[in-house]
């Protein structure tokens, strides 16, 4: 059944590929980038790249920036346990590759996410030779997870994520993916209650280990710790801040009119946005303005007061997290043409009041848990979001008791990534192949 199931994907793969590449092509041109290493997305590497990756390098892929976040902790956690633990890490997105770029060294190599193609995977995964091949909470790739099962290489999904979507998806083609999932000799998983879940879609019970989630095990990054508001902007260090994250089309503008019902009876109060795709600033500039609000860049500069900070920059958001007073998280109003949710756990870690819209399915059951607790709040549109948001302002105490209740629900996955790391270790056969594997 394997077999016929590899066959068919594989045939199907091509003319699928072939009908969403326009598309698909048409959106990443947009957001640019896509052109960094991009025989490196056709599974070349020239022979400078093959000779300092090496053989044995545990294999991590991760498809975006969520992902490579999840990818790297993960890494840098085993790497401070095993110090001659190395690591390549393939991100299929502009945006998460430039993060593995920046993080680059002698240890861990970035690559661009080969596509997934039987020959170019078969005749990749031999050149590499990686200890283990670890894919990060949703992306599965057959023909790479096939090749690594042939030479015998162990792979898991780690911090794995099976949204209600994904599993009613599974379910319907239950023979044909079942498989694939019992050629992992491993899943961690973020939540308990997706045991049974797993289980439902076929996947054996001995590969399955609940871990907590990496995402909300809590850690300190100092990467963007010096971060502060420009003096340009004619803002005050004490002046409240609302900042809008992970924004999608169509929230800003929500934003933008909360904003000002807002700043009506709070005038010093500030607005940052930070658009998931920084492509479409000009787009969000367009709509800033229409609402009478002045805009700048922060890829370009702050020369002159403004009303509201763009972030369309890359990898600093976590730092703008501890100047905010509240969040609003992105991907989840109904106006979005995007729902799921964003990470809405990193600025409740940074000790920031956070609201979201309803729609966080990425996050479910978390995020029902942590609202159902008063520690996150959920608004509709612009109206809904300017009375919490003005609750949250004026009452300290309630944005204390947020934090102080998210503390709780979070605590099970304190302790994941190292839940993780040794499961790895006994996946490995030991805690790390033989250094001279790697030369």
């Amino acid at each position: 059944m394997k077999r016929i199931t590899l066959f068919l994907y594989n045939l199907l793969f091509v003319p699928v590929l072939l009908i969403l590449l326009p598309g698909y092509a048409l959106r990443n041109w947009r957001r640019g980038g896509y052109g960094t290493k991009l025989k490196q997305r056709f599974g070349i590497l020239d022979r400078e790249t093959l000779a300092r990756i090496g053989k044995g390098r545990v294999w991590i892929h991760a498809v975006s920036v969520g992902e490579v976040g999840i990818g790297l902790r993960f890494a840098k956690a085993y790497h401070r346990i095993h110090p001659r633990a190395r690591f390549l890490i393939s991100s299929t997105t502009p945006t998460g590759l430039k993060i593995l770029q920046q993080e680059a060294s002698e240890w861990l190599e970035p690559m661009a996410n080969p596509v997934d193609f039987p020959i170019l995977t078969s005749r990749l995964v031999k050149a590499l030779a990686p200890a283990a091949l670890l894919m990060v909470e949703a992306d599965i790739w057959p023909n790479r997870i096939a090749a690594c099962t042939v030479l015998g290489i162990p792979t898991a999904l780690l911090n794995a994520r099976l949204s209600s979507r994904s599993e009613s998806r599974f379910r319907w083609f239950r023979t044909i993916t079942s498989p694939f999932f019992n050629d992992l000799r491993l899943i961690t998983l973020s939540e308990k209650e997706d045991q049974a879940r797993w289980r439902s879609l076929g996947v054996g019970e001995q590969v399955l280990r609940w871990t907590g989630n990496m995402k909300y095990d809590p850690q300190s990054d100092t990467r963007f710790s010096n971060i502060s508001i420009p003096c340009e902007t004619g803002w005050s260090s004490g002046d409240p801040i609302l900042l809008a994250a992970s924004t999608h089309a169509g929230e800003e503008s929500e934003i933008a009119q909360a904003f000002l019902t807002l700043r009506a009876k709070n005038p010093s109060l500030r607005l940052v946005i930070a658009p998931r795709h920084v492509e479409r600033r000009k787009e969000i500039l367009g709509e800033l303005s229409k609402l009478g609000l002045t805009c700048s860049l922060r890829s370009e500069g702050v020369a002159v007061p403004c009303d509201v900070l763009l972030l369309d920059t890359t990898g600093e958001l976590s730092g703008w997290y501890p100047l905010a007073t509240v969040v609003f998280v992105g991907k989840s109003l109904p106006c979005s043409v995007n729902h799921g949710g964003q990470n809405m756990i990193e600025p409740i870690q940074a000790g920031c009041a956070v609201i979201t819209g309803p729609h966080t399915g990425n996050f479910e059951p978390l995020a029902t848990r942590l609202a159902d607790a008063g520690a996150l709040l959920r608004c509709d549109d612009s109206i809904t979001m300017a009375s919490q948001i003005g609750q949250l302002l004026s009452d300290e105490g309630l944005r204390q008791r947020m934090i102080l209740a998210a503390g709780f629900i979070l605590e099970p996955n304190a302790g994941a990534t190292i839940r993780n790391c040794q499961l790895i270790e006994r996946l490995l056969g030991s805690p790390l192949p033989e250094e001279s594997r790697s030369k």
